[in-house]
């Protein structure tokens, strides 16, 4: 018995390829841009996803996106001091940082200030002060107030750093390492790397051949 197998004029494709997806994706670019420049406008209502309060930050590295009121803001930050944030000017967001925002690093007491009071010498508030157009918000330093520049995956950061002067606490640089940042100096630090940071240029390091100083430039 023969059995005639007819040949396909289109044979069917098990697969689709990158010009397939591309093609689909096509029919809905109008609607990811709106919704792209949608994104970009403060949300109406304008509440704090926290508190229902004013919504006058956005973080950037938080999941969706929320909206916070100044001081959910630095709760939800204590242990996410890289995170980016926005602040709403009306019609639009312009970039900011945590530092900008007054947030304060608080060490040795689970982001509470030290009942100790500040070290001496150091001063206990920052002021705004106008700022060069051309650097970015993230590396605005205001007056006054103790600024530690914090070297981390996300960038580089500046905060206000509080540390604990109990009786029984350690030196600056070890509650810096409790805290899994590095300092560059022993006394007095003003500079300190995470260590996620330190193990993503080792990475980078081996497996592309980065040099330390093109890593700090990428950051």
């Amino acid at each position: 018995m023969v059995i005639n197998v007819g040949v396909l004029e289109h044979p069917l494709k098990l697969y689709k390829t990158q010009n397939d997806y591309l093609r689909q994706w096509v029919e809905h670019r109008n609607k990811y841009l709106e919704a792209l420049l949608a994104m970009e406008a403060p949300p109406n209502p304008q509440k704090c996803s926290i508190c229902d309060g004013d919504g006058t930050y956005r973080c950037l590295g938080c999941f969706s996106q929320p909206l916070f009121c100044t001081q959910c803001c630095w709760k939800q930050h204590y242990m996410l001091p890289f995170h980016q944030i926005k602040q709403c000017m009306g019609t639009f967001f312009e970039d900011l940082s945590l530092c900008l925002a007054g947030m304060v690093l608080h060490l040795g007491h689970h982001g509470q200030p030290c009942p100790s009071g500040v070290p001496e010498g150091m001063d206990q508030h920052a002021n705004r002060v106008p700022f060069p157009v051309d650097v970015p918000p993230f590396l605005w330093v205001p007056q006054g107030g103790n600024h530690l520049t914090l070297v981390d995956m996300t960038g580089i950061h500046l905060l206000q750093v509080r540390y604990c002067i109990c009786p029984t606490s350690q030196p600056f640089h070890m509650q810096l390492l409790e805290l899994g940042l590095l300092s560059t100096t022993i006394d007095q630090p003003k500079t300190a790397f995470s260590f996620s940071v330190l193990n993503d240029l080792i990475h980078d390091n081996l497996e592309c051949g980065t040099s330390a100083s093109n890593y700090y430039n990428k950051l």
